[in-house]
């Protein structure tokens, strides 16, 4: 009797026991939102307005704001946890190279600290991709036809 009673009792264990484990894994961590918080390619501005460009695959580069564009510095970064960031920055100019470690403030701010102990921080600009849902009626439509001027116009040179 005790025998049938534990074969009889068996499948629905097994069946808790499945049921579970897959309550347990729908449970767990959401990957996409990590990944999505952690999202750090695009353009980031220092504070002294020096723009990089974090690229996806794990490179990135500083690029001048003078108008020259001139690349600054070349590097490398990996993302060691849900807000851990590990650069490895190489200045062209200074010829030197630099571990820097970081963390993400939010997703839109990281703030570093190099080896030396100097602090700095890189913020999303207005050079990263615009929202899709950005509303596009603030646009001026450009007039296909100009109307000429009413009155001639006159440039004087001296």
């Amino acid at each position: 009797m005790r025998t049938h009673i534990l074969f009889t009792l068996l499948p629905i264990f097994s069946f808790i026991s499945v049921a579970s484990c897959s309550s347990i894994k729908r449970i767990g961590v959401d990957n996409s939102l990590t990944e999505q918080v952690m999202n750090i390619e695009g353009y980031w501005e220092d504070d002294n307005g020096i723009i990089s460009l974090f690229q996806k695959d794990g490179t990135f580069k500083t690029i001048s704001t003078d108008g020259s564009n001139s690349v600054l510095a070349i590097g490398s970064y990996r993302i060691k946890s849900a807000q851990e960031i590990e650069m490895k920055f190489t200045s062209l100019i200074r010829n030197t190279s630099e571990n820097i470690q970081c963390n993400l403030l939010d997703p839109d701010k990281i703030n570093c600290i190099s080896k030396n102990q100097t602090q700095f921080y890189l913020r999303r600009t207005h050079l990263t991709e615009a929202p899709t849902s950005k509303p596009q009626g603030d646009i001026p439509a450009t007039p296909s036809e100009p109307t000429p001027p009413t009155s001639p116009s006159v440039i004087v040179y001296k």
